[in-house]
């Protein structure tokens, strides 16, 4: 019977133990090299990220340049701004720019050359029931030497609407005032007042006698409505109201 050899024994240990070993670093290796193939990719990852992240800013800035350069206000040279008025703010809404504003006062009004308040055109006086969005009113001085325009005031489209208003509902003369009997060269009035209204057609006129004696009252050129105080003191302010006159020195509350 062959003798036990301890080191008969021990060989295939230490084979198998060398063979584990080899086994479990090569393990390992390909763990080792997996693990950095992965951290690899992942770096790759981030680097792309954070090139499309600086392209993604470098565009958002050019197309933020490029809005803000689109909507800055264009500058204008000063001689371009002195001849257009800007609109006013009042509020949040926008005031109405000086075209929006009644037509201004002529100085040489047919006014001044007319023999009297006949000489209104129906065509061009206001019909009492059309619309009005404005209001200016023109005294005018028929002194010898023709001393024209005196004053103007501007009204808005609600004040131009109570003067029509308070206008329609008079009658033909007012009986109140008194008849005056006076010499031609005193018959004719120093001062009138002509009322432009603004209307979808243009600018109408009612005139206004209240001097000399030969007429009071107003005049559309188609109706004549007496002389009375109630639309008389919703324009006769400032520049055009009058001192007094022959017949608003007779007519109360004016």
């Amino acid at each position: 019977m062959p003798e036990h050899d301890p080191e008969q024994e021990l060989g295939p240990k230490i084979t198998s133990a060398l063979h584990n070993q080899a086994h479990n670093q090569s393990g390992m290796q390909r763990n080792g090299l997996a693990t950095e193939a992965r951290r690899r990719v992942h770096r790759r990852r981030q680097g792309w990220l954070a090139v499309a992240g600086a392209v993604a800013v470098i565009a958002v800035g050019a197309f933020g340049a490029n809005l803000l350069t689109s909507t800055a206000p264009v500058a204008t040279s000063s001689s371009d701004s002195a001849g257009k008025a800007e609109p006013r703010r009042s509020g949040n809404a926008l005031a109405p720019t000086p075209e929006a504003v009644p037509t201004g006062c002529p100085t040489d009004h047919p006014i001044l050359r007319a023999a009297g308040p006949s000489a209104l055109q129906a065509s061009t006086g206001l019909d009492l029931n059309t619309p009005v969005t404005g209001m200016r009113a023109c005294r005018y001085g028929f002194a010898e030497g023709g001393t024209g325009l005196l004053g103007q005031e501007n009204f808005d489209a609600a004040v131009a609407q109570q003067v029509v208003d308070a206008i329609k509902v008079l009658p033909e003369r007012n009986p109140d005032l008194p008849v005056f009997k006076c010499a031609p060269p005193t018959a004719k009035p120093s001062e009138a007042i002509v009322l432009r209204f603004e209307t979808a057609a243009g600018v109408r006129e009612i005139w206004v006698e209240y001097d000399g004696c030969q007429s009071a009252g107003f005049f559309t050129g188609s109706h004549t409505y007496g002389l009375y105080a109630a639309p008389l003191k919703l324009f006769m302010t400032g520049s055009v109201r009058p001192s007094g006159s022959t017949y608003l020195n007779a007519l109360k509350g004016w």
